[in-house]
């Protein structure tokens, strides 16, 4: 592991001991994952993400995960906000891509060695589905609570 980070490539094609016992299901798709984290703003922040590309007969998937934690040190805690949800969902029929961003921004406090320190964190998903031209995204029912 470097200072900048650590970098890890799976796929998971290797699983051809596995074919047998899926019979009469779905086959299993290729899938390519990316796992990295790195460091950053000398030590005190983190950034951790993961990548995943599958190709299906239906579609191709692409999932980006991004966690992002900075801490800083504070002599008093602040009054407590909720955290910032921002989603975005998309459909282009012509193109036949699909796209879901999910975003959550917010902070927490802990002790660390007798010290108060903040940390403030980004959770970030997004997904975006290229369905293939004779499939449509499937049909899906919203329920608003």
């Amino acid at each position: 592991m470097d200072k900048k980070g650590e970098t890890m490539e799976f796929n998971d094609m290797g699983l051809g001991s596995l074919e047998g016992k899926f019979a009469g299901t779905k086959e299993l798709p290729m899938r390519d994952i990316l796992h990295k984290t790195s460091s950053i703003l000398q030590g005190r922040g983190k950034v951790i993400s993961l990548r995943e590309h599958a190709e299906e007969k239906e579609c191709v998937t692409d999932v980006r995960k991004h966690f992002i934690y900075i801490a800083t040190e504070v002599p008093c805690e602040e009054t407590a906000t909720i955290p910032q949800v921002h989603i975005k969902k998309s459909f282009d029929s012509v193109s036949h891509d699909e796209k879901f961003s999910f975003r959550v921004k917010g902070f927490f406090y802990v002790n660390h060695s007798r010290r108060l320190m903040k940390v403030a964190y980004c959770h970030t998903l997004r997904i975006i589905l290229h369905w293939n031209a004779k499939v449509s995204s499937p049909k899906k029912t919203v329920t608003m609570a």
